[in-house]
């Protein structure tokens, strides 16, 4: 039985260290992202539920706890995904070993190939839509979350940039390998408009943490 088949969400931290360590294919860059951003989320919950039990911050209560219980489903829905990345990697590497000597053969290789970059490029595509939502909940605590936990929601922020970036070229390496712009083409699109989107919210974020850490 290989990693693929015994990681997931109840894996630990150590067992998914040891299985990205190790020296084979998967599971790596793109899983790694899934975990980043899972553990931006669980900052992210954090400082939401400080927020929500401190009286000075009772105008935001009901807002910290909607965060918080979103905050509890992105992480869950990321680490699923470090595992579908972790698969869908070692799908792309399965079809590489399948036998080329024949026309048909190439073809069934080639067809397998593709299918799984345009896989794991939707994969990253969830992930960017997911780590950009935990850079929104992120900037929105460090807005309005209890102060003291400042620079935890902010290094949410930065952790769930980090991994949209490395999800955003993901995706465009993997659909240049697939070759067909015309086809993929509102994918890279999508994941453009995305990763502006979270690196204006960090940008935000550095803004607020200038203005009150000076």
């Amino acid at each position: 039985m290989d990693d693929t088949e015994v990681l997931d969400g109840e894996s630990s931290i150590q067992q998914w260290s040891d299985a990205v360590a190790a020296a084979s294919a998967t599971p790596a860059g793109g899983a790694v992202a899934a975990l980043a951003s899972a553990l931006a989320a669980s900052l992210v919950a954090m400082v939401a539920g400080l927020t929500t039990r401190r009286e000075k911050y009772a105008a935001v209560h009901q807002y910290a706890q909607e965060i918080l219980e979103r905050a509890d489903q992105v992480r869950g829905e990321l680490l699923d995904l470090a595992r579908q990345d972790a698969i869908v990697v070692a799908e792309y590497m399965d079809a590489l070993t399948l036998p080329q000597e024949t026309e048909f053969e190439r073809t069934a290789r080639d067809a397998a190939r593709r299918a799984a970059l345009l896989e794991a490029a939707r994969v990253q595509l969830e992930l960017l839509d997911l780590a950009s939502e935990v850079a929104a909940l992120a900037e929105a605590m460090v807005g309005s979350g209890v102060a003291t936990a400042i620079g935890d929601a902010a290094t949410a922020s930065f952790i769930a940039a980090s991994a949209s970036r490395s999800a955003y070229w993901s995706i465009r390496s993997n659909v240049r390998l697939v070759g067909r712009p015309d086809e993929t083409r509102p994918l890279v699109e999508s994941a453009v408009v995305t990763l502006d989107r979270v690196e204006a919210a960090e940008i935000r974020v550095r803004q607020v943490l200038d203005d009150r850490v000076g």
